[in-house]
This record gives structure tokens, sequence and C-alpha cells, in this order.
């Protein structure tokens, strides 16, 4: 398939696009260049913004005829860059919190028939943790054995929540995470006040979306309401929860698209999962407070706070972080977050 001239050449274009993802990007520029392309990948990160990046990256450069690809310019590198391709398919979450049985057993479907434009296909699964447990159990031997035109890329922020019989039929790829003054630079640049990005940068973990959805959140002033009523017992804890999950529930559904899924459609209940997901980022920030105030952080909302009593905090915020998916009212969360320093 002919393609468009660039104004560079096509190997310094391809040079230049996997240069971004560092020695990971080198070793899937010399698979392609090599011919050594694993049946699937995992692309793992702590953002799904730079896997998912490289996903369309390498699927571009799977399909692109450049042989230094990929060359950017050409149609192929357009549709896959836009979507339009016929022969690479992305799968997101169909229902609130999951893809289901039903779309990963089109998807696998279409895996198994032949390429309509070119000599190979390409399927990008994200978030891949998302996958039902039993669509998982039902198509792990297409994952290891796909036919040999077809490649997976799975890619996740959360690798902790794949099976391992996923994690071991992949070739795992770790991105490296941005730095907190990265990140900081991303939430001044999204309108994020200056000392707010500072405070917040590194509670994102190497994170720019989870920033940005801290800042909308107001994570910060979230988190400072919880620590000062677990300190001060004549602040009212269900007064406080009932407050912060009024401010927290307008913001949430906001949230639904900026975990990589741009684009796809809400599916049903997200409203209550992207509540859930704002409570997963409020844990996560009172986790990453205490962890600071243990590690000798001065500052902060725990700075009052001795270390045995911010790991007391943080064993009983880790605790209630997990029953956010188990679908535990979120008041009661909220309640308790309060309470954990209350009995620390």
């Amino acid at each position: 398939m002919p393609f468009a001239p660039s104004s560079s050449p096509p190997a310094a274009a391809a040079s230049s696009v996997w240069a971004r993802f560092g020695a990971v990007g080198d070793l899937l520029r010399r698979a392609v260049a090599g011919g050594r392309i694993a049946p699937a990948y995992l692309f793992e990160a702590s953002d799904l913004s730079v896997p998912r990046e490289a996903a369309t990256v390498f699927a571009q450069a799977l399909l692109c005829a450049a042989p230094a690809g990929p060359c950017l310019v050409c149609s192929t590198c357009r549709r896959v860059r836009s979507g339009n391709h016929s022969d690479v398919h992305r799968q997101g979450r169909d229902k609130a919190t999951v893809i289901s049985v039903e779309a990963l057993a089109a998807l696998l479907e279409r895996a198994h028939s032949s390429p309509l434009e070119g000599d190979r296909q390409v399927f990008i699964v994200l978030p891949a943790e998302a996958m039902a447990p039993e669509a998982v159990a039902r198509y792990l031997k297409t994952l290891e054995e796909p036919p040999p035109t077809t490649t997976f890329v799975l890619v996740t922020a959360r690798p902790d929540r794949l099976p391992e019989t996923v994690r071991s039929r992949c070739q795992r790829l770790r991105f490296p995470s941005p730095t907190d003054v990265e990140v900081e630079g991303v939430l001044v640049a999204s309108g994020v006040e200056a000392s707010r990005a500072r405070r917040l940068a590194p509670w994102a973990l190497g994170s720019p979306s989870r920033g940005r959805r801290l800042a909308h959140l107001d994570a910060d002033r979230v988190v400072d309401a919880i620590c000062a009523a677990g300190l001060d017992r004549r602040i009212g804890a269900a007064t406080t929860a009932e407050a912060l999950l009024a401010s927290l529930r307008p913001k949430a559904p906001e949230l639904a698209a900026d975990d990589g899924e741009e684009g796809a459609a809400a599916p049903e209940g997200a409203a209550g999962e992207a509540l859930r997901r704002a409570l997963d980022d409020v844990f996560h920030a009172l986790q990453v407070v205490a962890a600071r105030r243990l590690s000798g952080d001065s500052g902060g909302p725990l700075a009052a706070v001795s270390p045995e009593r911010a790991s007391q905090a943080l064993e009983r915020w880790t605790r209630l972080a997990a029953c956010v998916r188990r679908n535990v009212s979120p008041i009661a969360l909220l309640i308790e977050a309060v309470g954990a320093l209350r009995r620390a």
C-alpha cells in the first residue's frame, strides 16, 4: 500500500515517535522491525494515557507499509489514529463496570477471521482489568494462541486486578511514569492553581489523569475535611460525610472519560460507577497522605499526628478503599473514613 510523502524520512519519523516511550519504545520498534511479534501484549503504566498512545503507535507500526514504520502520514496510519481502520479493533467497557462476556465474545470471534485490508489485525482492550472474569476464563486459549495474523494489546493501569492466567499469557511491558514535576506541569496547564498543583502532584503517584481527577474533585479539601473532623470530636462525622458526599456527587460523572476511554458512550449505571471511582481517588489520596506522614513528612493535614497513629489510620483507610468496590454505602464509607482517625 503506498504512503504519502513526509517532510522527514520515514526512519526519522519512526525513531522520533518510539523515543517518547523510552526503553519500552525501543523494544517495540525492534520487535516490529525484526518481525518478532508476540501473540499478546500487556501494556502497563500508572496512567492509561501513555500505554494507550503506545498501543495506537504500535498498531500503526504493525499495519503501515513503510519499511521503517510507522510513517504517521499514510492513509493507514491516519485511519488507525482516527479509529477508522477496519483491521484495528478497540474494546472498552460496554457496561458500567465491565467488558461483558457478549462484547468479548464478538471481539474474539472477529479475531479468528482474516484481516480485511492488510496482513494483520490488532485488538486493543482498554482498560483490560474490566474484562468480566467469566469472559476471561472462556477465552484464555484464544489469548494464548491467536491466529498468526492477530495481535492483542491489553492496556491497564491496574495489572494487579487481572488474573495471573492473563498476565502470564502476555508479554508484559511497563511504561515509565511521569515525575511529580511533570504531573504538576500538566495540572497547571489544565488550569489548576500552582500551589494546589504542587500539593496534589505527589498524591497522583505518577498519573496525570489521577491528578486531574483529584483537582476536579477538590480532593485536597475533602482530605482536609476528613482529617479535621477525625482529629476534632466536636466536628460531627456524619455531618462532615454528608457535606462531602453532596460535593462529590455532581462532580463524579464528569470524570467518566478521564481514564483513557474518550469517546465511549456512557453505559448503563455509569453515574454510580463514577461515584465509586471518585471515592477510589479520595481513599487513594488519604492513603498517600498517611504514607507520607509515615515517611517523615512534617506538613499536611496529619502534621499533628504521630507516625504510629498515621500507621493505624493508613491500615483502616486501606481496608475502606477495598470496600468501595463492594457496594458499601458511600455515606458509610465517608463516616468510617473520619472514624478511622478517631479510633487511631
